[in-house]
Order: C-alpha cells, then structure tokens, then sequence
C-alpha cells in the first residue's frame, strides 16, 4: 500500500478483509476469539480439539455472532482439525497440503553447495481463497479490480518470478452475512491497527489476539527494503463498540526522506472489516 492511495474523507475509499479458505460451496471463517463449542466446555478431550479448530464454516460463524454458539462435534472438522463445518465431511478432505521442496545453494566465495528446504503450499481444485470487500467509494472498484488482476498475472508469495503464486479472480456481488440486530461489539475480519483514541476506548473485556507483522517490499527504482515491525490486532478478535466506522488507521512503516530511489512513503493497512456481534447470548 503507497501513500497515493485513494482516501474519502472519514477513512478509506474501501474496506478489505484478509483471506479465508473455501471448499467447493463452503466458506471458512476465523474462530471467533469468544466461547464457542458449548460440547467443549466439560469434557477435556473435546476442548483440546476445539483449541485446534482456525477456521469455521459461514452457518457456525453467523451462529456465533449472534451469541448462540453451536455445539461442536469432532466428526465434523477436517484439515486436522483446523476447520469445523456444520455439516460432516470425508477424512480425506483438505483445502490444502504442504510439501517440502529440496533447494541447493552455492556458496559464492567456494562454490560448495548446500541442501536446504522450503515449504509450497498446494490448494485442492476445488478449494482456494476468498476475502471480502466493502467499497465506501464506488469509483475505486475498477481500478481495484484491476490491481487484483494484475497480481494474479504476476503471482504473490515467494518463488512468483518463475511462474509460482498465479491466481484468478471471480467476485460475487450479492454475498450476505446474517448479523444479529443489537450488537454489542465488533468483530473484526481483517489485521487491525487501533487509532490512539479507540484502543483508549477499548473496554477490559475485549478478546483478541496479537500478531506482527514485518516483511520487505519491492519499490521501482529502489533496492529492496526491510519495514518496520508493526504489531496489530489478528482476524476473529472482538472488541466493544467503539463510535462510528472505520476502524483503524494504516501506520506509516518506511519513510521515503530516510531509504534512497524510494519515491514514496509505505504504509500498513490496519483498517478493521468490522462485522456486528453480540457478545451476550440472545434468550
């Protein structure tokens, strides 16, 4: 994300989400970080595979928004566990494997080489990887269409300038979420970087998880650069309300006056996707 990009006047010509599993019809979400699994709660086995489940389907998810939380049922997880669907699934069933991929490396002063290993991740053919948008600026939608494609024709992730990381995009317009009416708190489906007066506003009671985020970017014209560690909110974190939307605010993490032949600031998006939930059970 550079510093030209496109703002309204209370935040962001776009929310955006990070990116969750699909298998075939079945959409993944992030486990709420609240009580859900009520099978889990009095028998330990249960609870040691709940503590496994990351994902859950777009039934069990909506159920928990609304304070209702489903009951859980080991049978119905596959990936090893790590995700949970209201329905049962075949043992076999993945989204996804791991392979370990020898590579050799040649030493440049002796020319000895040396084995190591690097992990590629292989998506099922009818699984894959969706997100969501939400678009406060209509007029920002094509151009952001056509960045996605782009990234499709060049790839992401590592290993992309030989052919690796090659995506598609299809997008669905009149995707709903059932959302309870009176809600209490927020979820956010997106990383998260509080503004200085929300977090101030953040009750006790929030659950959430951290997670940094580093890394290094690629600039036309510079060489490669390292940014700065910024430590934000993890997706399924849930928070009281805190005022109106957008949540968030995208930190400044490479300064174009500090690296030479970069021509612009670089910024972390840390707007919440924020989805409406009730942090009580509805009677």
């Amino acid at each position: 994300m550079c510093g030209s990009c496109d703002q309204n006047k209370d935040g962001p010509a776009f929310l955006i989400s990070s990116a969750f599993p699909f298998k075939k019809e079945s959409l993944f979400f992030p486990r709420p970080m609240m009580r859900i699994g009520r099978e889990g709660e009095d028998d330990p086995k249960k609870g040691k595979q709940l503590k496994k489940v990351r994902f859950i389907s777009k039934g069990l998810f909506e159920a928990s928004l609304k304070g209702n939380p489903p009951e859980f049922h080991a049978d119905n997880t596959f990936q090893n566990g790590m995700c949970w669907t209201d329905r049962q699934m075949p043992e076999s069933a993945r989204v996804f494997s791991k392979r370990e991929v020898p590579r050799v490396t040649l030493d440049r002063r002796t020319f000895e080489s040396d084995i190591f290993y690097f992990s590629e991740v292989l998506f099922e053919k009818d699984a894959g990887l969706f997100f969501l948008v939400r678009f406060w600026d209509q007029r920002i939608r094509p151009r952001f269409e056509a960045v996605l494609r782009l990234l499709g024709d060049e790839g992401i992730g590592g290993d992309k300038r030989i052919g690796r990381g090659l995506f598609s995009v299809t997008s669905e317009d009149n995707f709903t979420l059932s959302v309870p009416k009176n809600p209490d708190g927020f979820l956010s489906l997106s990383l998260y970087f509080p503004t200085e007066s929300e977090f101030d506003s953040m009750s006790d009671k929030v659950s959430y998880n951290l997670l940094s985020r580093k890394g290094w970017i690629h600039s036309f014209g510079a060489m490669s650069l390292k940014r700065q560690s910024v430590r934000m909110f993890a997706e399924g974190s849930v928070f009281n309300l805190l005022g109106r939307p957008p949540y968030g605010a995208s930190p400044c993490v490479l300064r174009q006056n500090r690296e030479p032949g970069l021509k612009h600031d670089i910024y972390r998006y840390g707007f919440a996707f924020d989805i409406p939930v009730l942090k009580r059970e509805e009677t």
